[in-house]
């Protein structure tokens, strides 16, 4: 279960423990004081253990709401079948694009089995949908998968959100492919009348209908360029453990350029045990990098790059 769904349930079952406590004294209901005394303890340290507890595989509710949701009875099915269908394509396209590097413009998505989700429950109220990672795979730490659906939980709620600098920052995970596919989950909801609130671990993340049309109209007014074998050259540096480079001054006269690190370049500049050869970092090397342009209607595009090959070392001389 959703950490938040476990929460929000023994806190209601502890909220009406406590009430039922206030209905009586110890005095007048020795059993049924010691019961639910009892009772409320067990709740309170259950709270605790499920606060402190962490889930390292994919966990997601989406919950809908509006239009072609009836009460608490059911929803369209043309709708939902669509709506989580597109959600899992949003997530199978950013894990392929992190593990294998960015999407060619068509064709198929590479490591789709590792990015699927199952439904594990429906919810009601608003009516919903329980999205987990299969958790027979044994993980230490957060799976990829995880830390995926948890980027596109957030990607998609910033997008619905007024403050352009917020949105913004999501930017950088963006591609053509990706961009397509987030187009078409907020025109599916927009044209239904849906609303959405995303749950993923603690947080819950409504968006109402006003919410939905806004992150419609941004992302189908967002464009994307790519240019794939771009060469630049300067003195590298690079952070293994989160895949990012930065390239400083050399005959480069964009200063410092910043980015990820593809993760075949990463593979081939270090050792099994993460560690980078002395003689790459902070020497002067011509590189490849694929250079990612996202525009917005009147506003700055925002470049992003990724370091994708070490072509040659060469001679520096400072000036």
């Amino acid at each position: 279960m959703l950490k938040k769904l476990q929460l929000d349930s023994l806190r209601a079952d502890l909220a009406a423990v406590e009430a039922l406590l206030t209905m009586r004294s110890e005095n007048e209901d020795p059993a049924g004081w010691l019961q639910l005394s009892v009772r409320r303890d067990e709740l309170e340290e259950e709270i605790r253990a499920a606060q402190a507890g962490h889930d390292i595989h994919a966990s997601v509710g989406l919950f809908f709401g509006g239009r072609p949701v009836v009460g608490s009875k059911g929803i369209r099915a043309d709708f939902a079948g669509q709506a989580v269908a597109q959600f899992q394509d949003l997530v199978s396209k950013r894990l392929a694009s992190l593990e294998s590097g960015p999407l060619a413009a068509r064709g198929r998505v590479p490591l789709r089995e590792n990015a699927q989700l199952m439904i594990t429950d429906v919810a009601r109220g608003s009516f919903g949908f329980v999205l987990e990672e299969d958790p027979s795979a044994g993980a230490l730490t957060d799976t990829p998968l995880h830390q995926v659906v948890e980027e596109m939980s957030e990607l998609i709620f910033r997008m619905s959100l007024p403050d352009d600098e917020i949105f913004e920052s999501m930017s950088e995970a963006l591609d053509e492919r990706l961009l397509a596919s987030v187009q078409r989950f907020f025109q599916l909801l927009d044209d239904a009348g849906a609303t959405l609130r995303i749950v993923q671990g603690e947080k819950s993340l409504p968006m109402d209908a006003e919410a939905i049309h806004l992150a419609r109209s941004r992302s189908e007014a967002l464009q994307i360029v790519q240019r794939d074998d771009e060469e630049m050259q300067g003195l590298l540096y690079l952070l293994p453990a989160t895949r990012k480079f930065e390239l400083h001054g050399g005959r480069d006269p964009k200063g410092v350029v910043k980015g990820n690190v593809s993760r075949d370049c990463l593979d081939m500049l270090t050792s099994d045990t993460g560690a980078v050869s002395p003689d790459v970092v902070g020497q002067h090397w011509r590189v490849q990098v694929r250079v990612r342009e996202v525009q917005q209607r009147n506003k700055r595009p925002q470049i992003n790059y990724t370091l994708t090959k070490l072509l040659t070392r060469v001679g520096f001389e400072e000036s």
